[in-house]
């Protein structure tokens, strides 16, 4: 088990796809999960691994994608005792399986360094791709008679505006810093990507005019709102480096404090089916059991039970007794 989560991660990590690590670290029998039982949870809820069955698994996974999303570590703990202390980096659960046993499990997040595309060869643009690189962002460039000696420290180098080859990248960032170039073209392709965070180093004026075009163009207003222009920290900047500095520091900014993972997969455009949001994908493969608020996989269900029409599941024997002694209850809008 453990040779396939590494290779699993192994995976993963080349995708640059973020996902969470799950260890029992401690244990009160009886529980299915052992201290060291582990498990890989992916951004889709998908769990690799084993850390105990029932309504632990759905906890588990409910945690992970809070983790994800946070990117930072939590401990769960789920006993028949429960508790109600919660923190940023602590829950407690009741144990709602008829085993009784004790569980308490670490979660920890890996989140691959963000892809960095910069779309555009001017000075500011290049200042950017060194900084970034620094950084240890995957640095990717495109801009016309560009290479590799104008952009030493990217990792490719592309001579036009393609995001068609970015689709498994997870945690992205677009700047278009074309200053004069195709600003029009490359901010509309960039923002036809399901990449949250465009930004389009410019004026306000500038800025303002774009979003006009754009508007004509059939972008939505919801999506050309999105556009992050101008781009960058107000740090009064003046030279070439500062204002790459300001805008490596926004990126950073947004991806430390848990944004990224709200990034998509790039594609050409957003309407695609392969577009559909991750949480999206989460819900029509999980359900939310009604007892314990935890999602339970629809493939792989403990129970189902139907109700005034609606199929019900459930991760574990306690939790379908509870609901069927009071299921309307549970069922509670």
């Amino acid at each position: 088990m453990f040779n396939e989560i590494a290779l699993k991660i192994e995976e993963h990590l080349a995708k640059g796809s973020n996902f969470a690590i799950a260890q029992v670290i401690d244990r009160i029998a009886p529980s299915s999960g052992k201290v060291g039982d582990k498990a890989l949870i992916l951004e889709t809820g998908e769990l690799i691994g084993w850390i105990g069955g029932g309504c632990v698994r759905g906890i588990v996974i409910k945690e992970a994608l809070d983790v994800i999303r946070s990117k930072r570590y939590r401990r769960v703990r789920i006993s028949p005792e429960g508790g109600t202390r919660e923190t940023a980096n602590y829950k407690e659960y009741v144990m709602s399986c008829q085993s009784k046993g004790t569980l308490e499990v670490m979660i920890e997040p890996v989140i691959p360094q963000p892809e960095l595309i910069i779309v555009g060869k001017s000075n500011i643009a290049r200042k950017l791709s060194l900084l970034a690189a620094a950084a240890d962002f995957k640095v990717s460039v495109m801009a016309s008679d560009a290479d590799l000696q104008m952009f030493p420290s990217a990792y490719q180098v592309k001579d036009k505006v393609d995001f068609r080859s970015f689709k498994s990248v997870s945690n992205t960032y677009i700047i278009v810093t074309t200053q004069g170039e195709d600003d029009e073209l490359s901010v509309r392709k960039a923002l036809q990507t399901a990449v949250k965070f465009v930004g389009f180093v410019a004026s306000a004026k500038k800025s303002e005019d774009i979003r006009k075009y754009l508007l004509d163009q059939g972008i939505s207003e919801k999506r050309t709102n999105e556009l992050r222009s101008p781009v960058g920290l107000d740090i009064n900047a003046k030279m070439a480096s500062e204002v790459a500095i300001s805008i490596l520091a926004e990126i950073i900014d947004h991806f430390r404090n848990g944004n990224a993972a709200d990034n998509m997969p790039v594609h050409e455009t957003s309407t695609t089916e392969s577009s559909a949001p991750v949480n999206e994908k989460f819900a029509e493969d999980y359900y939310i059991n009604p007892v314990c608020n935890v999602p339970v996989s629809k493939k792989n269900p403990k129970h189902i039970v139907e109700y005034e029409g609606e199929k019900v599941y459930f991760c574990c024997d306690g939790c379908k007794v509870s609901f069927e002694n009071e299921p309307a209850k549970y069922m509670e809008v």
